[in-house]
């Protein structure tokens, strides 16, 4: 009796897990749940692709500076980089042929923002030279408002450039920077900061300025069409 007895509970045991095992091998695997979308690829469908869109920043940049080597050019080169930029992250159409078609239309006017920019930066460095010297009455004042006031313009003139289109021209372009420098001081930061780190990065290894140039170039892009509190992402961005 006792042996059949024993018998009979370890088939019942064995039955039992048995059944536990069909069930945990039956038992399917819940799916991973896809990633919630960000908004990224609906608002720039061309930059699904990470590796393309970091080369691609890499090209504006060479295109960019190599257009801006004469320095006044710089605005159209600027203008006609972050448009090169732009079409990409659409997933429209961007060849060196239509970046050198947006930079000749915006030459003839970006070279009178290019000279007046020029001149705005040479008496800030200069004063900002002078007062590192400390042979000016408080040049400590005067040091930190020139290296503000050249931060400025290099904010001002990314925006300015961004803001340029052929329909519109540089007169809505110096206006419409203009005001988004002054209205926008954390995007104006975030811009400075890139241009600082670019430029030290630059001075420590000159073949590296095309990489700044075009971490600029989408920083700029990047800071306008993000939601700010009080006010929506620029029209047709």
């Amino acid at each position: 009796m006792q042996c059949g007895s024993s018998r009979q509970v370890s088939n019942q045991g064995a039955a039992a897990f048995h059944r536990a095992r069909g069930g945990m091998i039956g038992r399917r695997r819940p799916r991973p749940l896809p990633p919630e979308p960000d908004g990224t690829e609906l608002k720039w469908p061309g930059a699904t692709n990470r590796v393309e869109l970091f080369a691609q920043v890499i090209w504006a940049g060479v295109l960019t500076t190599l257009a801006g080597l004469a320095i006044i050019t710089l605005p159209a080169a600027i203008a006609a980089g972050t448009r090169h930029l732009n079409r990409y992250l659409r997933a429209e159409r961007s060849t060196v042929r239509s970046y050198g078609s947006d930079f000749l239309r915006a030459l003839p006017g970006g070279l009178l923002v290019g000279v007046v920019a020029l001149a705005l930066a040479a008496v800030l460095g200069l004063n900002s030279f002078l007062a590192a010297t400390q042979v000016l009455v408080l040049w400590p004042v005067i040091l930190c408002v020139g290296i503000l006031g050249l931060a400025a313009t290099v904010v001002a003139l990314l925006q300015v450039g961004f803001h340029w289109a052929p329909e519109t021209g540089w007169k809505v372009a110096v206006r419409e920077g203009l005001r988004r420098t002054s209205g926008d001081p954390v995007g104006g930061a975030l811009i400075a900061a890139v241009a600082a780190v670019a430029g030290v990065i630059a001075w420590l290894l000159p073949p590296l300025v095309v990489a700044g140039v075009g971490c600029l170039l989408f920083t700029v892009l990047t800071v306008n069409v993000r939601p700010r509190r009080g006010a929506g992402p620029e029209p047709g961005s």
